[in-house]
Formats: structure tokens, C-alpha cells, sequence
């Protein structure tokens, strides 16, 4: 069986954009990437295609994870503790609309994930000056 060259120059892309991103670049991936899978998952629930709404759930749910474990409580504690407290909900009610097959639960998270990662890359110039500057 022959890989799909798409999906192996989409793979290889990833790697390449994944290697060259800033720390703050990783995690706006992060955060599109959660919001991709949040889509997808929606759509396969839409599709009554649950095996891939199971599976895009898993992914988004351990994005989500990895998020709140790259949480720096020492540079602002309120900040990590709010920010947790976020993806901590984002994760039950991730899981919840699943189970229920919410489509409005799906549209929750994504939208207060979106208004972070918007929040997110507004910061995006500043960070790079600051890391110039340095």
C-alpha cells in the first residue's frame, strides 16, 4: 500500500514549520491546531462519523493538555492559575459535548480558545521585539 504523498509532504511541512517557530509560534499551533480538531470533530459528529469525532476529541482534549502543562506559574501566577482554570473547562466540556453531541459545546470551546489565541497572536510583534532586543 502506497503512503499518500500529500499527507506525507503536509507531514514534512508541519516538521519544517514545528522546527523553525519561536516558542511563542509553537504555541499559536498549538492553539489552531486545537481549533482544527475542535472543526473537525464537529463536523465529523454533523456526518454521524463518530470513530473520527472520538478521535479529533482525543486530540483536541490532549492539545488542551499540553497547554495548560506548559504553564509558567513564575513568570505570573494569576495568569497560569486563570489560564488552567480555562483549559481545565474547555477539557470537561470538550468531553461532555461529545458524549452528549452538543454542537453548541463544540462552538463553546472553540470560541474561547479563538478569543485566546487571538489575544495570543495580537502579542506576537511585541514578543518579537522583546526577543530582538535580548
Amino acid at each position: 500500500m502506497r503512503a499518500n504523498p500529500y499527507a506525507q509532504y503536509q507531514s514534512i511541512d508541519l516538521e519544517a514549520k514545528v522546527e523553525s517557530a519561536s516558542p511563542h509560534g509553537l504555541i499559536g499551533m498549538l492553539y489552531e491546531g486545537f481549533l482544527t480538531r475542535v472543526a473537525q470533530a464537529k463536523a465529523a459528529m454533523l456526518a454521524g462519523n463518530f470513530e473520527q469525532k472520538g478521535i479529533n476529541v482525543t486530540k483536541a482534549h490532549n492539545i488542551l493538555g499540553g497547554l495548560k502543562d506548559g504553564l509558567n506559574p513564575e513568570h505570573s501566577p494569576e495568569l497560569a492559575e486563570r489560564l488552567g482554570e480555562l483549559y481545565d473547562y474547555c477539557q470537561r466540556r470538550l468531553l461532555d459535548a461529545s458524549a452528549q453531541r452538543d454542537a453548541e459545546g463544540f462552538d463553546e470551546v472553540a470560541s474561547l480558545i479563538r478569543d485566546i489565541k487571538e489575544a495570543w497572536d495580537a502579542i506576537e510583534p511585541e514578543v518579537a521585539q522583546m526577543a530582538q532586543a535580548s
